[in-house]
């Protein structure tokens, strides 16, 4: 994904970017929401690696993110050159990103991946709350397991396996290109949805998904 270069002065521009992955900025909302983002804050096109709790918007980050322990984290059309990982009782809301690498999480509160995301490796999620896949592309495998939320998985290209074992919330997969097996075990309710395009086998649960 090619994103745009902003011209700052050599100063600024460090200060900015040391400034973004240390707190990112504040964030007011998710687009989740349904609200549009606000006006994001003039930063270096391109910034290191480390900690998000806040809003990163089209800049490109050199490494992994980590979303901290119960903070949220918006990837607003940014570049990760690494993986992200989302940590216990975070939130992380990707819309239109590129990360290079996996996403992963367990006992996250909320994951929504959207708006032409790309995700380079695997998207695994367990043992949390809800989580949205929508509109998007996993070039691995997309596991969702043990989650306790909300679960919906639409309008998605995934070249790997997906996977929705042991989970405990409404699942409802549609309208998704699966270049693997398409495997569901032991959820309650078991998930819905249909549309779905599966290269390899469909199992247990989502025999007729």
């Amino acid at each position: 994904m090619t994103k745009r270069t902003l011209s700052l002065f050599p100063v600024l521009a460090t200060v900015a970017a040391a400034a973004l992955l240390t707190s990112c900025s504040a964030a007011s909302g998710s687009f989740a929401t349904g609200d549009a983002p606000e006006t994001l804050p003039r930063v270096a096109s391109h910034t290191t690696a480390g900690h998000c709790d806040g809003r990163l918007g089209d800049v490109a980050v050199d490494g992994d993110v980590t979303v901290p322990a119960g903070a949220t984290c918006e990837l607003l059309g940014t570049t990760v050159e690494g993986n992200v990982s989302v940590g216990h009782g975070a939130r992380l809301y990707a819309r239109d990103a590129d990360i290079d690498g996996d996403i992963e999480g367990e006992g996250t509160a909320v994951v929504e991946v959207a708006d032409g995301t790309d995700v380079g490796g695997n998207l695994q999620l367990e043992a949390g709350g809800a989580a949205t896949v929508s509109d998007s592309h996993v070039d691995g495998d997309l596991s969702l397991e043990h989650q306790h939320g909300a679960l919906a998985v639409t309008g998605d290209t995934v070249r790997g396996n997906v996977e929705l074992d042991g989970n405990h919330g409404a699942a409802h997969l549609s309208h998704t290109r699966i270049g693997g097996d398409l495997s569901c075990q032991d959820s309650s309710p078991a998930p819905e949805g249909d549309g779905n395009t599966v290269s390899g086998d469909r199992e247990d649960q989502c025999r007729s998904r």
